[in-house]
Order: C-alpha cells, then sequence, then structure tokens
C-alpha cells in the first residue's frame, strides 16, 4: 500500500468535481493527469488500476489517483455504477507518495525521531520532507485505497463540495475548504483506526455481529434476535456489544440504518416512507425520531440541502 502525505497548512485547490452515473459496461478512460484525483463508488463496481496495482471498489470504498501517475479501467462495470470524483491539486508544500514501512515509524506514537521521507517524483535531489512523530496533526495521510466506516461522514461531505460547486456563494475558496474537510475527514478514519488496532485488540465475535449488521440492516430484527442467532445470553450481548463499541447494540443498528438511508435521500427520488422501509424501519414515524434524534433535522431538509450536483451519464 501507498500513501499520499501533505501538510494540511493550507486548503487544497479544488479544479472540478461531479458524480458519474452509468446503467453497466462502463470502462474508465486511460490516462495521465497533472492533477490529484479521489473518487469515492457510491453504488456498484469499479475496476481501477493505478501503474501496477488493480483494485475493484465498490459501496464506500476511495481510491487516491496520483499526480503523474497512469491509471485506467482494467474491466467494464457489469452493472449500473454510481461514483464521486475530485480532481485537486496540492498547495502546500510538497506532497509525498510514502509506503507502509515509513508510515508505521511515521504513525507509532512511541516514537519521536525525524524521518526523512523520500520525494514520490523521479528527481535526483529531492527535498526531503521532515516528519516528527508528535508532530502527526501537521499533515494529511491518505492511503491509496481503502473503506470508508458505514457510519462516517465522507460521503456526505463530498455530496456537499459537489453542492457547493453547483452554487453561487460569497468566496471562491469555499469549495476548496470543503474539499479539505473531505480529505482531513478520510485521514481522521484512517489514523484513528490505525491506533485503535496498537492499543485495542479486535474481538472476532463482536466484529462477526458488526459486520453481520452493515449487511442486513434492512432486515427486521431485535437484541434477541442476534442474541440467539450468534450464541449469546442477550443480556450479556448487549454489555459485551457496549463495552467493546461504545454504543449499544440496537443504537449501532440504528446508526447504520440512518447512514443508508441518507444514502438514498440523496441518491433517490423514493419517498420518505419507503426509505424508512428499505433501510429496515418498521413505519415512518419511528424513521423520523431516530433520524431527528441523530441528525438534527428531518430527513427532507436533509435531501432538500444537498440537491444541486451535477450528474455525469457515460
Amino acid at each position: 500500500m501507498q500513501y499520499l502525505v501533505f501538510e494540511n497548512e493550507h486548503p487544497l485547490i479544488h479544479v472540478s468535481s461531479g458524480q458519474l452515473l452509468n446503467e453497466g459496461r462502463f470502462k474508465h478512460p486511460h490516462r495521465n493527469l497533472d492533477t490529484w484525483v479521489i473518487i469515492i463508488c457510491i453504488k456498484g463496481t469499479l475496476y481501477i488500476a493505478q501503474d501496477d496495482r488493480r483494485y475493484t471498489l465498490t459501496e464506500n470504498q476511495y481510491i487516491i489517483l496520483f499526480a503523474g501517475h497512469e491509471h485506467f479501467g482494467f474491466k467494464e462495470s457489469e452493472n449500473a455504477l454510481l461514483y464521486y470524483w475530485c480532481h485537486f491539486r496540492i498547495d502546500s508544500g510538497k506532497p509525498h507518495i510514502i509506503k507502509d514501512d515509513a508510515l508505521i515509524r511515521m504513525i507509532d506514537p512511541k516514537q519521536y525521531v525525524l524521518e526523512t521521507l523520500p520525494d514520490f517524483a523521479a528527481s535526483p535531489t529531492p527535498p526531503p520532507l521532515p516528519i516528527y512523530k508528535n508532530h502527526i496533526s501537521r499533515y494529511c495521510i491518505l492511503p491509496e485505497y481503502g473503506s470508508l466506516s458505514a457510519n462516517g461522514r465522507a460521503p456526505l461531505i463530498f455530496r456537499q463540495l459537489l453542492d457547493l460547486t453547483r452554487t453561487d456563494h460569497y468566496s471562491a475558496m469555499l469549495p476548496n475548504y470543503a474539499l479539505s474537510l473531505l480529505a482531513m475527514e478520510i485521514s481522521q478514519e484512517f489514523i484513528e483506526a490505525r491506533f485503535q488496532k496498537s492499543i485495542k485488540q479486535p474481538n472476532p465475535k463482536m466484529e462477526k455481529i458488526i459486520e453481520w449488521i452493515r449487511v442486513n440492516y434492512n432486515r427486521r430484527f431485535t437484541l434477541d434476535m442476534i442474541a440467539k442467532r450468534f450464541l449469546f445470553n442477550p443480556d450479556y450481548l448487549s454489555t459485551a456489544f457496549r463495552k467493546y463499541s461504545g454504543v449499544s447494540l440496537m443504537r449501532y443498528v440504528n446508526r447504520v440504518r440512518i447512514s443508508n438511508a441518507k444514502r438514498l435521500l440523496l441518491e433517490s427520488s423514493d419517498g420518505i416512507k419507503q426509505i424508512a422501509w428499505e433501510v429496515g424501519f418498521e413505519d415512518e414515524k419511528n424513521f423520523l425520531k431516530r433520524f431527528k434524534q441523530q441528525e438534527n433535522i428531518t430527513p427532507t431538509t436533509y435531501r432538500n440541502a444537498f440537491n444541486r450536483v451535477k450528474i455525469v451519464k457515460k
């Protein structure tokens, strides 16, 4: 794995962005650009390669395409495909591409030695980028490829970015700051996950339940039903899950359901009642209540806030 690293002192420079919608048989063109690109897959499967590395992007997965590197589609998408894309430039020091060994030393909280990173460009005498381990907050770290949290904010921030580029606003810097927030959100998710792995051992049983919820959130079930399925006492499961995740099991389920409802609100024209049913709520009233509790706005207000997004069909 490779990682894009750059200082976050100044905002990124937004060049262009949009969302691609294709009904099937889409293959990304072969290109080598002078801008960086971020793609987040919202629906379907995107088959894309960078240099000699091939990636298969599905829902809630992303890729960073490096400036000056070749990228191309290596296979056609079989079904409908929807993804957000943004071309950008970096105007905050020299961006660097590093590998796992340098990254491990960079984010290890136990080490505070100076790490000199090589320049990603093929230059005889590239200027070094000094990074102190206790100054990690000065940098944004974007893995070349990764998965976003099911309850994360990155897709929403991307949607806000796309909305901003379609509206009149008092400052041309707004898209730049929205883009920078998106990059920092992805970096934050990655760094938190990396540190959590070093200080907290994952619980295979709890992780299996979390994965089951991610796949089956739209089904109707209760705590007792999940406990029975995974051979737990309901009271024990409730306590163990809260201790592991920080929230109760059913609250976690509702978070996943609301997260998927937000996606449907922006990507479909389905009514509120239909969306409530599609994400697993038995009635609209309960859905409205849970959505308002989590987001502090109604589903309709949420939908109307981000309705100006350019769609490119290919």
